[in-house]
């Protein structure tokens, strides 16, 4: 057994030889580096081609911004001018009101002025006026005025009554918008008048531009008078 598998192992060894023998030419004649892909080259840039330049860098400055409170109104709203009243002849009507009920009331009353102004042959001339005489957390008195011209003899239903509007000097605001938005432009007269130091007796007056029985309450033109001592 010993020597048929040496005369193998020895035949083997001889085969594996020649194989080698075969097979190292060939890798002899391989080249060491096969052949590479050129590298991507940069184009050079060409005479005359413009070249590009990185912008110059800017240290960023700090930006001072002023906070704006949202929905306040523009400050030049609240750069009042200064004039003087003249009495005109007005119907006036007193009540009182809940806060809530506020701009009905207002329209209910100058509606009523209007009818006797009517009824009494008198016309209706000028801008109403509303005159807030007292005022509390649940509501406030008023004074409904409506400027007329022409003359009567008789005398108003009861409670209105005939007289003149307020006379003097005032400062004037004016606010633009909605009935529902005037405590905002209330807040900011209160501010003004403070920061300025001016004394009022808390009596306020407001003149519509806008007709009460016709505009839309969101779209009032309003003046606001604050009389000055």
């Amino acid at each position: 057994m010993t020597g048929v598998w040496g005369t193998r192992l020895g035949r083997a060894a001889v085969v594996f030889g020649l194989m080698m023998a075969l097979v190292a030419p060939a890798v002899a004649q391989a080249p060491k580096d096969a052949p590479q892909k050129d590298a991507p080259q940069k184009d050079a840039p060409q005479k005359g081609q413009d070249t590009l330049t990185p912008p110059p860098v800017v240290d960023p400055k700090k930006v001072e911004t002023t906070p704006v409170t949202p929905g306040a109104p523009a400050a030049s709203t609240f750069a009042p001018d200064e004039l003087t009243l003249s009495p005109v002849p007005v119907l006036t009507l007193s009540g009182s009101s809940s806060w809530e009920d506020a701009y009905d009331k207002l329209v209910e009353a100058v509606r009523k002025a209007d009818t006797e102004l009517k009824r009494l042959g008198l016309t209706r001339a000028g801008q109403v006026f509303v005159m807030y005489t007292t005022s509390d957390d649940r509501g406030f008195d008023y004074e409904v005025q409506v400027p007329f011209s022409g003359t009567t003899t008789q005398k108003p239903a009861e409670p209105m009554k005939l007289g003149g509007s307020f006379a003097g000097k005032v400062l004037r605001f004016v606010h633009t918008g909605s009935f529902g938005d005037m405590d905002n432009t209330y807040e900011q007269i209160a501010n003004y008048l403070d920061e300025k130091n001016v004394e009022q007796n808390d009596l306020y007056i407001e003149r519509y531009r806008t007709d009460l029985l016709t505009a839309s309450p969101e779209a009032l033109e309003i003046e606001i008078l604050v009389p000055l001592p």
